[in-house]
């Protein structure tokens, strides 16, 4: 278990590119933390800083209170499993997850046993005989796992380790890495663009953008409570609806002004907002947060509008709506599947106004 700091590190290249920015981090022993955003964000670029496999511009990255700037990867105690695993094709699996102990030297008999007992973990000792083109992609991932496994290094490193898997196996293999994490008791630093793989994974996550960090903090966190207009877009799916809006005052009554939507904001909230009547606003609410009337949960502060249905996506256990206002603006809203829309259907629907997100539109920042 180790304690890794970055400490104001930047990444330029050659042609001036600014991959990762200022990028200050802070992960505790035993953390499993997910780097996450779009591609080109600098969440690998991070990932690759912190092995020593790119050079740090500016800043500091310590390992437990040890400035690593200039070490080697290989002094580094750090072990890496990326996206195309990288395996020997011409090496069993067996040689390939015992390659860097006999770099190291390690005795043949202990060689044998970490690699069989990371096998056995993985459920992969049937498979120590075999070479990678005679493995399925999630059996290929197991044994580039394992390989890291074997070094029983001080962190992990994953790289989009999932993502040339299909969608079932995935799901497996998410499991499978969040059983791993408990396991070992090891920290993991791993990259995704896939949200959901950062939500379900993580004990904390961290969204960055144009090389930026933006916001780290716990998966319910993140969702329920995002720092700014990149986050609450990124994290969820489907999106987060937003739509241009202003704060209008009438009496002792305040409300959103979103085109054709005129929202009321409850007592509670009015106080928060007050200070900012007339600014121009974003207004976000989250597509589980629009219900049909009919099959809305208690305990909501409904709102109902009229908007027109263009398209159902019916997922089985939900209905994902492509509804328009009158302005024809467009938004999303996961319904009960019991709803039964239909296109071109004109249809009542209640936004929870306990649940949405004002942010300034200039800065992108949140209100509150």
């Amino acid at each position: 278990m180790v304690h890794i700091v970055f400490e104001q590190v930047t990444k330029q290249y050659d042609n001036g590119f600014i991959a990762v920015k200022d990028l200050n981090l802070d992960i505790g022993e035993d953390e499993f933390l997910v780097l996450v955003g779009p591609s080109g964000c600098g969440k690998t670029t991070s990932l690759r800083l912190l092995a020593g496999l790119e050079t740090i511009s500016q800043g500091n990255i310590y390992i437990d209170g040890k400035r690593v700037n200039e070490m080697s990867p290989r002094e580094r105690d750090i072990a890496m499993v990326f996206q195309s695993y990288a395996l020997y094709p011409h090496m069993s699996v067996f040689e390939n997850m015992a390659f860097s102990l006999r770099l190291q030297g390690t005795p043949k008999a202990e060689m044998q046993n970490r690699v069989q007992a990371a096998a056995t973990q993985l459920g992969i000792e049937e498979l120590l005989d075999r070479k990678p083109k005679q493995l399925s992609g999630g059996q290929r991932q197991r044994v580039a796992v394992g390989r890291a496994i074997v070094r029983d290094p001080a962190a992990f490193l994953m790289d989009e380790p999932l993502s040339n898997l299909d969608a079932k196996l995935r799901v497996q293999a998410r499991a499978e890495l969040s059983k791993l994490h408990k396991k070992l008791g090891t920290t993991f630093i791993y990259v995704t663009h896939d949200q959901v793989e950062a939500m379900t994974m993580g004990s904390r996550i961290a969204v960055m953008n144009g090389g930026i960090l933006q916001q780290v903090d716990t998966p319910q966190n993140l969702y329920d409570h995002p720092n700014n207009v990149f986050v609450a877009g990124f994290m969820g799916s489907p999106a987060m609806n937003f739509f241009k809006a202003t704060l209008q005052s009438e009496g002792d009554e305040l409300f959103i002004q979103a085109g054709a939507l005129r929202l009321p904001i409850a007592g509670e909230w009015r106080s928060r907002y007050q200070a900012h009547i007339d600014t121009p606003l974003i207004f976000g609410i989250r597509p589980e947060n629009i219900y049909n009337p009919k099959f809305a949960p208690p305990g909501i502060h409904p709102f109902d509008i009229e908007a027109t249905v263009s398209v159902v996506e019916m997922m089985g256990h939900e209905e994902i709506v492509y509804l328009a206002l009158a302005d024809g603006h467009e938004f999303l809203a996961r319904i009960d599947p019991r709803s039964r829309f239909t296109p071109g259907e004109t249809v009542r629907v209640s936004f929870d106004m306990n649940r949405f997100h004002l942010f300034d539109q200039a800065s992108e920042h949140v209100l509150v």
